[in-house]
């Protein structure tokens, strides 16, 4: 598969990023100058420095990398688009194309949203140090720096809202997100259940079901994989927005996909201990429904849901489609469109495990450190 030969990376990546729990990002002047930090201690971990090392800034409180060398560890190339506004990097795979103050991206042809916009530096553009460590690098090098791959085993599939809790509803078409998640839960179910996988569901009725119970669920069955199924809605725009996007776990000290810069971070969450794996999951399983549904592409995003917040393993939340759109609820209304979404989340998690597995299988010595 296309994603999981792709990426060639240097010989000098050896050490770039480690694992860690989250960096403690220090208050310091705006657009400091470019300095190589030492070991940063965090939450009893002690995370060793870049190596080889990179250039930092520091803008406000978040510490940032220079985009540039950062694309080079990649075999990525560097180059302006748009004289200081736009810039692409790309090796033969590889397309990401990037806005400066912006917190969206285009990785071949999708859309994906930083945690920080990227900021300019006499003529050089950065990107946060979190968003290259938990998101850029698990996409473009899925395990390094990890010291454990995953299993897969047991998924937890959660068909959103339920009981009371319609969730969205199309009244024109009279149809409701909590009978549709739960119908294309069942669909997933049986499918994965063909591929292998033992699935338990946090309902299988049209019953009310507690957001913490929900992650209870995925801790008692000791999930490998969460898999929150639910459609979509909007009150602007309504025959202009449809589409799919896929959210994951916002890592510690990041806004989330809603939040504006002025608002406050969060602090760290259980779901954040497998924030690696889950910007592999996010870019894999966005890629493949975009790829077998054909649908608007409304963006692989982080946010701190409460059953993503909550989640005792790999977690994404999904966004099937728009209801508020008659002509997306229409499809969406059909038995055989909510088949191939269930078969496309199946697809993903397919390819999500064949890298798993792959990792896996490589000797010891082989293995990101």
């Amino acid at each position: 598969m296309r994603w999981l030969v792709r990426r060639t990376v240097f010989a000098a990546l050896a050490g770039l990023f480690p694992a860690a729990a989250g960096s403690l990002l220090a208050t310091t002047p705006t657009d400091s100058p470019p300095t190589r930090p030492g070991a940063i201690a965090t939450a009893g971990v002690v995370v060793p420095p870049l190596t080889p090392a990179l250039s930092i800034l520091r803008f406000g409180r978040v510490e940032y990398v220079d985009a540039t060398e950062f694309g080079a560890r990649f075999g990525l190339k560097f180059t302006w688009l748009e004289d200081e506004k736009r810039f692409l990097l790309k090796s033969a795979t590889t397309t990401w194309e990037i806005k400066v103050d912006s917190r969206e991206s285009m990785l071949d042809g999708q859309r994906v949203f930083l945690g920080d916009p990227v900021r300019l530096s006499k003529g050089r553009p950065y990107f946060s140090r979190i968003d290259a460590e938990r998101l850029l690098t698990p996409i473009l090098q899925p395990g390094w720096g990890e010291t454990r791959v995953p299993a897969l085993h047991t998924i937890v599939l959660d068909p959103g809202h339920g009981g009371k809790d319609t969730g969205k509803v199309n009244e024109r078409l009279r149809v409701q997100e909590k009978d549709l998640a739960l119908d294309t839960a069942l669909r997933l179910k049986q499918r994965l259940e063909q591929d292998g996988y033992r699935v338990a569901l946090t309902r299988d009725t049209d019953r009310a079901v507690e957001l913490t119970e929900r992650a209870t669920v995925a801790r008692q069955e000791k999930a490998d994989l969460f898999l929150s199924i639910h459609y979509n809605s909007v009150e602007n725009d309504v025959e202009r927005v449809s589409g799919v996007e896929v959210y994951t776990m916002t890592p510690q000290h990041q806004l989330s996909a809603d939040q504006r810069p002025d608002d406050q971070v969060d602090v760290f969450n259980e779901g954040n201990r497998y924030d690696h794996w889950n910007a592999v999951l996010g870019d894999v399983l966005h890629r493949q429904l975009l790829r077998e549904l054909k649908v608007s592409d409304r963006g692989y995003k982080r946010g701190r849901l409460a059953v993503l917040r909550l989640a005792p393993c790999p977690a994404i939340l999904i966004e099937s489609g728009y209801l508020s759109q008659d002509a997306e609820a229409r499809k969406i209304a059909t038995p055989a469109y909510r088949q191939k979404i269930a078969d496309a989340i199946a697809d993903g998690v397919q390819a999500y495990a064949a890298i798993l597995d792959r990792l896996q299988k490589k000797p010891a010595a082989d293995l990101p450190r």
